[in-house]
């Protein structure tokens, strides 16, 4: 029963494997920062912002550098956010954005309002990259704690580059490979399948019976 369990395993992973880019788009989202009232009364001090990194580009898939993600058309655009602050964490300062030189892609829309982390250590924007526009722009950043105390500004360059853009030019996504190689373990496993041996009448009562094959009797004896 091992063999067609294997198999059957095997099986199932080319079918999920294959099924990869059915997954549905997941944007991460702005997270709103909101002030808290409570805190103006006690925290006067501002958050902290030091300067900022490069942005990092990632390109959707249907873009020339696609990158394989679960959102074919679109791109995401990953800003450090690393203020710090006396009474606020990390995670909870707000970060406003506004454009201070060069032209923002087609279908980008900075956040109205000031937005939280909602990436590791940064704050992700997403965009449609599909529209081959180059990428050249910089943004004013101002981080905001819970009680409404804001940094000196900083800015921080949005620009394509191949040390700061995903570049993973259009291939075989991950879930295709899992299934070719689930493919060549089913080939590998029919060939190394024993074919059947046929068994004679002596061997058969060895087996039903349990005899040495002292003890079985013998072709000779048996025809007598």
């Amino acid at each position: 029963m091992k063999r067609p369990l294997t198999s059957a395993v095997l099986v199932a992973l080319v079918v999920a494997a294959t099924h990869t880019d059915a997954r549905a788009c997941k944007r991460l989202g702005p997270i709103t920062h909101e002030v808290d009232a409570a805190m103006q009364a006690t925290d006067h001090t501002p958050p902290t912002l030091p300067g900022i990194p490069r942005a990092q580009l990632h390109y959707g898939e249907g873009s020339q550098a696609g990158c394989g993600s679960d959102c074919p058309d679109v791109g995401f655009i990953s800003i450090p956010a690393d203020a710090t602050d006396d009474m606020t964490a990390a995670g909870k300062i707000g970060y406003r954005y506004t454009l201070a030189a060069g032209e923002l892609p087609p279908g980008l829309t900075l956040p109205a309002t000031a937005v939280e982390r909602n990436g590791s250590d940064a704050v992700v924007l997403d965009w449609d990259s599909t529209t081959g526009r180059p990428v050249d722009f910089t943004l004013q950043v101002v981080a905001i704690d819970l009680a409404g105390n804001e940094s000196a500004p900083q800015t921080v360059l949005v620009r394509d580059s191949s040390g700061n853009a995903c570049s993973v030019a259009h291939g075989r996504r991950p879930g295709y490979a899992v299934a070719w190689i689930a493919i060549g373990a089913l080939a590998l496993a029919a060939r190394r399948r024993p074919r059947r041996r046929t068994l004679t009448w002596i061997q058969c009562a060895r087996r039903w019976t349990g005899l040495s094959a002292s003890e079985a009797p013998s072709a000779s004896s048996s025809s007598a």
